[in-house]
């Protein structure tokens, strides 16, 4: 009897067929936000105008991821890959959509008040310049820059394996991040948010860059041992893993930061999902509720502390911080406390207010800065202070509080300014249409850097990059002025972390 042998046909979709059934969606998703935009308008009241025209934003970013994932072809739309392009869109979806309905809530403590119409219009602005930005990371002239990125990245993979160069790695760069956060602290008086805050807009010295930067190596700690304890599986590597993901979670909540919990999250979540494919839901979740539950009540009680009547030293903050911990772990953790936190970080990620402020008083109130700042800020911000003791300090956040929120010099608080809103005050729609388009080119640049499909490397530079990018809290000038220092780190950490190849035999 002839026994013919016949294939049974694949139920995988391919990436064609994924492409196709994101460009489907993205198109329907796109429908759907023209139809919220039509609601917003025709609605009467302005609460409601801006409730349609924030959800009408949230669909309209997941319509552009839709339409991104399918113009690269990435059949996880990106996200579960590490992309931060497609990150970008998704956070622009929470934090200048959704969270913008906070805004309806009391405002208190802004001297100068924003109009809802202003809101209106900013949800416009950046509905625009999210749209650039998808135009650039998908169609703009990126693809000679990537191919010398993608060469630089395949360089690194062909000297370094994946493979951690052995147990000590971890606490090095651990060692190193501490040492230079410690000497950061001591040498100026802050450490994170604790300490004096005068300090960081009325002196600067060459020193104090190079330790913020190298303090990044606590939380790149963690990603090496959890790189190490995916590959070798042995008690050990966990609990390497273990303890010094501790570790980084205090040291960053004595820090009095937020973002540093997300960091270090990051750091151990990225390493996993590379392993398995897979994201960890149940470990998220738990996460998220550590964070609302525990994460954010210590942190307003320790900020409350620090700098309530009387602002505390770095040393006097971090002295009281278990105490506070302590009373935050005996606390209530009820529902109106989860409800408490769901309210607090939806004001605190909410970043409609910086380009609603610029374009209520730009140019009317406050004419447009030079265009040509833009391209200067970044050269002069790259300028060692080493070699340039005088240079001037740049504190755009505190800038910004005193010329458009009227806020007093003696208030030393950094208030948001976005890219969005950076650019924008640099000329208006030009600048802001150009350079959200040049802002998407650099996205896919550095995607194409960090591709972890070809190496694990590029972990560490998502980890370094990822916050800062995809929150876009800061200007322009800052976010580019961060990215040389932050490349070096990450290559020497690559150079001490991973083993090297053996040169192949002649």
């Amino acid at each position: 009897m002839t026994v013919i042998n016949r294939r049974m046909p694949s139920t995988a979709p391919t990436a064609n067929a994924v492409a196709h059934l994101s460009l489907v969606a993205g198109l329907f998703t796109l429908t759907g936000a023209a139809a919220l935009v039509v609601v917003s308008i025709s609605t009467v009241l302005p609460s409601g105008k801006i409730v349609w025209g924030s959800i009408a934003l949230a669909v309209f970013s997941i319509g552009l991821l839709l339409l991104m994932s399918a113009a690269a072809g990435y059949g996880d739309l990106g996200l579960t890959s590490w992309r931060i392009g497609p990150w970008s869109l998704t956070w622009g979806a929470i934090a200048f959509g959704l969270a913008t309905i906070s805004w309806l809530s009391p405002q208190t403590g802004t001297p100068v008040a924003i109009w809802a119409d202003s809101i209106l219009r900013a949800l416009w602005m950046i509905g625009v310049a999210l749209t650039m930005l998808t135009a650039g990371y998908c169609v703009g002239p990126y693809r000679l820059a990537a191919a010398h990125a993608r060469r630089g990245s395949d360089a690194l993979s062909r000297r370094f394996t994946n493979e951690i160069r052995s147990a000590v790695v971890p606490w090095v760069l651990f060692g190193v991040g501490i040492v230079a956060q410690s000497g950061f602290a001591i040498l100026t008086g802050r450490l994170g948010y604790v300490g004096d805050a005068a300090a960081s807009v009325r002196t600067a010295s060459g020193y104090s860059q190079y330790l913020a930067v190298a303090g990044e190596c606590v939380p790149l700690a963690v990603v090496a041992a959890a790189i190490r304890a995916y590959q070798t599986r042995t008690p050990g590597s966990w609990l390497s893993l273990g303890i010094l993901f501790v570790t980084a979670i205090i040291v960053g909540a004595v820090a009095g930061g937020k973002e540093s919990f997300v960091v270090v999250m990051l750091a151990a979540l990225i390493p996993r999902t590379v392993a398995r494919r897979r994201p960890p839901i149940v470990a998220i979740i738990a996460s998220v509720l550590f964070f609302l539950l525990i994460v954010i009540p210590f942190n307003q009680a320790y900020r409350s502390t620090a700098r309530g009547q009387v602002t505390l030293s770095t040393g006097q903050a971090v002295a009281s911080s278990p105490a506070i911990a302590s009373q935050v772990a005996e606390s209530d953790l009820s529902p109106a406390v989860l409800g408490q936190s769901v309210d607090y970080l939806a004001e605190r990620i909410r970043t409609i207010d910086s380009p609603a402020i610029i374009m209520q008083r730009t140019p009317t109130e406050i004419p447009y800065s030079s265009s040509a700042q833009l391209l200067i800020a970044p050269v002069v911000d790259l300028i060692p202070r080493i070699l340039w003791p005088g240079k001037p300090i740049l504190t755009p956040g505190y800038q910004i509080s005193q010329e458009y929120y009227d806020l007093p010099p003696q208030i030393y608080t950094a208030s948001d300014v976005t890219p969005e809103g950076d650019l924008y005050r640099h000329g208006g729609w030009i600048p802001l249409v150009f350079g959200m388009f040049l802002i998407g080119c650099a996205l896919r640049i550095l995607d194409e850097t960090t591709d972890l499909r070809r190496s694990v490397h590029g972990a560490f530079l998502i980890v370094l990059l990822f916050p800062s990018i995809v929150e876009a809290e800061s200007d322009c000038a800052t976010l580019l002025a961060g990215v040389p220092g932050v490349v070096l780190l990450w290559l020497a950490v690559v150079a001490l972390s991973f083993t090297r190849r053996s040169a192949p035999a002649s």
